[in-house]
């Protein structure tokens, strides 16, 4: 396969999607759309989030040190874009309806329409050229009660049905590929191959 290098930008980056829900000052939910999130483990689960610019969100965050992330999946992701495309800076945002709920460990709001949502706790803040990079100790996760019996070692996507972000588009995930350490049924394995 012959390649061709190309300057560094934000050309593809397909990224979970996630509404991020922070307590104004007033003491109401803001929500916002991130996808720049990861996530890490320190003896406990984190989840790493950046937010770069001047956003209500990041402002909450640096004030509250709590946050909950909630994943978008298809059937909530007209929701998610109008959070997306409005700015909580400008005024709250009560365009659309949708319900929220405060969370079990963590005084963060959570949208009661998503399906699989994490409860979080600021522990580091690392300040970049513009942005602020939070790393978060994952304090809770709740879950639709549909869920309750999957195979939380092997979660069914296919069934959550998260959504994608690739830069301005959004995706769904496709079929299922097969498991971890089925390469033997996929790949020619060499004479020589000793495990």
């Amino acid at each position: 396969m012959e390649k061709v290098s190309m300057q560094p930008d934000w050309v593809f980056s397909p990224q979970p999607m996630y509404i991020i829900g922070t307590k104004n000052e007033t003491g109401s939910p803001n929500f916002c759309v991130i996808t720049w999130i990861g996530f890490s483990f320190d003896k406990v689960p984190h989840l790493m989030l950046t937010i770069g610019g001047s956003k209500l969100t990041k402002t909450n965050i640096l004030r509250e040190r709590k946050f909950s992330a909630n994943m978008i999946t298809e059937d909530i992701l007209w929701l998610a874009d109008y959070f997306g495309n409005t700015r909580g800076e400008d005024a709250e945002k009560k365009g659309v309806a949708y319900g929220y709920t405060w969370g079990e460990r963590a005084e963060v709001p959570v949208i009661n329409e998503c399906h699989w949502a994490y409860e979080c706790e600021v522990t580091k803040v690392v300040e970049l050229d513009g942005a602020h990079l939070f790393l978060a100790e994952i304090k809770n996760i709740q879950i639709d009660k549909k869920f309750e019996n999957m195979n939380m070692k092997k979660i069914d996507l296919e069934e959550l049905r998260p959504a994608v972000y690739a830069p301005y588009c959004y995706f769904s995930i496709g079929k299922k590929l097969g498991e971890m350490g089925e390469w033997k049924k996929h790949l020619h394995i060499s004479r020589d191959f000793q495990p």
